[in-house]
């Protein structure tokens, strides 16, 4: 507990220090997905972000409304990352596009990615605002602390999981669990869309589950956990069941994203 009461009071203190400029900026900037905002708001916490996908809504099936599309015309920076939105209905062309993962999908959920990934987005920053250098370089050395501490964080609930595995609804955190050495048994839905499963393949997760006893169950908070719940009920084994958030809330910084979803294994304890 000493630990964790060190990790909470270094986040708190760098986002008291994130929070106090010294002098206060804002940039106009669109981001496709939510935490890609959380990732801007460590280097500028008072930018002018706006997430194209609204709250609530399903990033695979929505409509962009004409007021969000004219902003994101407006905007100074667009920040995506093309291997999960890359079906999206954008506007062609946007003249100041930063593709943060064009090569892996959910980049966002590991320490790893965003630690090579805000570099880049601070040097989109100071592009910007050139005046401002000195201040994002200093929140990027900040920032990159924070990482460090929510990557130790992962390690620390996900090492029990480094022994028994886990079966996962989505693929979304499977690059997360891979970094930090969590064997991943089985991924119900193969891709983005999800609802790919059919009774060979719960068969199939059902043996897996069997066979390795203490295995725990992932669901994912964007998507129908009716498969696990069916391998709950129908397994000779009982499993641990943990839901997380791969999308977050507009707004919402990522280390506060991270801890949420960090907190959801504490809570299993």
């Amino acid at each position: 507990m000493p630990r964790m009461r060190y990790i909470y009071s270094l986040i708190f203190a760098a986002t008291l220090w994130l929070s106090a400029p010294a002098q206060v900026w804002s940039a106009t900037i669109s981001v496709t997905l939510p935490p890609l905002a959380g990732l801007v708001m460590l280097l500028d916490d008072t930018a002018d972000v706006q997430c194209l996908l609204p709250a609530g809504a399903d990033p695979h099936h929505f409509q962009m409304q004409p007021r969000t599309i004219e902003r994101l015309r407006q905007s100074a920076l667009l920040i995506r990352a093309s291997r999960d939105d890359g079906g999206w209905p954008l506007p062609p062309g946007h003249g100041n596009t930063l593709d943060l993962w064009p090569d892996i999908d959910h980049g966002w959920v590991s320490p790893a990615s965003v630690r090579k990934a805000l570099p880049e987005i601070a040097r989109a920053l100071m592009l910007m605002q050139p005046e401002r250098q000195a201040d994002i370089q200093a929140r990027l050395e900040q920032a990159l602390q924070q990482v460090s501490a929510i990557a130790a964080e992962w390690q620390r609930v996900l090492q029990p999981l480094k022994a028994t595995g886990v079966i996962m609804q989505h693929p979304s955190w499977r690059r997360l669990l891979l970094e930090m050495g969590v064997p991943v048994l089985s991924v119900l839905e193969s891709g983005h869309h999800g609802h790919e499963f059919g009774p060979h393949q719960l068969e199939e997760a059902q043996a897996t589950l069997n066979e390795h006893p203490g295995a725990w169950l992932l669901a994912d908070a964007g998507h129908s956990a009716t498969a696990l719940e069916w391998l709950a009920a129908h397994s000779e084994v009982a499993a641990q069941r943990v839901t997380l958030d791969a999308l977050g809330r507009c707004g919402e910084s990522w280390h506060t994203f991270m801890l949420e979803n960090i907190r959801q294994f504490d809570g299993q304890r």
